[in-house]
């Protein structure tokens, strides 16, 4: 959802945000926070005073009446409270990027990293990278084969070893043949016009992660190529409890992080002026 501002704030910031080594071109691409954290230390005290997800549409939002009858519908429901990321999940990444329409519009649009208490959409938020529907469904049907291998290991008595190896090994299989055909949903593009699958984006050395693509930057950054807009700055910073790693801490911004979006964020600014 963009959402148009009347006046972009003077405070800049021209350290790089989101970065990374571009496979199509070979050298690498940057975005800076820009304008962006003035927009992000808004959003949290938005979302602190409201105490939940469910933010009211500002006017001059397309769809605005639509997507405020969305939001109003989910009112009251505990699964969006902001209670959620000070208990198990251990906090979040939040993202905002500033961005331009093609008329001159300058805006912000707002995102939460991979699945907030299960939930890949929440109105008003930029959506997730892959189509949701086909991924749930393939996630649906890959899902019961692997649960069934589960039901047959432990319908096993300990003694059929080999039985019980071989079905272990047919599950281990079957479930990384599941995360290929759901890798396969992710369809990256950048600002050069092109577009190839998560897996020939990826640049780096380490293997790919559990929730790559799913971060704020290259949701946000994704939104913007879908909707014709150019990305000016993004800001992404921490909400909640303390992670158990003690790498993220709540307020703090933190730049693209390396595991999981820095190998593919080069490719999807490339051709960003």
């Amino acid at each position: 959802m963009f959402i148009p501002l009347d006046t972009c704030t003077d405070e800049f910031s021209e350290e790089a945000s989101a970065f990374g080594h571009c496979v199509a071109c070979g050298v690498s691409h940057s975005l800076p926070y820009g304008h962006a954290k003035f927009y992000a230390h808004e959003l949290r005290q938005q979302l602190e005073a409201k105490g939940d997800m469910l933010l009211p549409i500002p006017d001059g939002v397309a769809d605005q009446q639509k997507i405020q009858a969305q939001v109003d519908a989910l009112a009251g429901n505990p699964r969006y409270s902001m209670d959620y990321l000070w208990g198990s999940a251990l906090g979040q990444m939040l993202g905002v990027m500033v961005c331009r329409t093609q008329d001159g519009t300058v805006g912000v649009v707002r995102a939460f990293s991979g699945q907030y208490d299960r939930l890949y959409e929440i109105p008003g938020w930029a959506p997730p990278v892959m189509d949701l529907a086909q991924y749930n469904a393939v996630n649906s049907v890959g899902n019961k084969i692997v649960n069934d291998y589960t039901d047959q290991i432990n319908a096993l008595a300990p003694s059929d070893k080999a039985l019980l190896q071989q079905l272990k090994q047919e599950r281990k299989a079957r479930s990384r043949s599941l995360m290929d055909e759901l890798y396969g949903l992710y369809i990256l593009g950048n600002f050069s016009g092109g577009q190839k699958p998560l897996k020939e984006v990826f640049y780096s050395k380490q293997g790919m992660r559990t929730g790559t693509a799913d971060c704020c930057a290259p949701k946000l950054i994704h939104y913007a190529q879908q909707n014709q807009l150019t990305p000016l700055g993004i800001a992404e910073f921490f909400y909640g409890a303390e992670n158990k790693s003690q790498t993220r801490q709540h307020g703090k911004f933190y730049e693209a992080c390396e595991e999981k979006c820095q190998p593919i964020l080069g490719f999807m600014l490339c051709g960003l002026q």
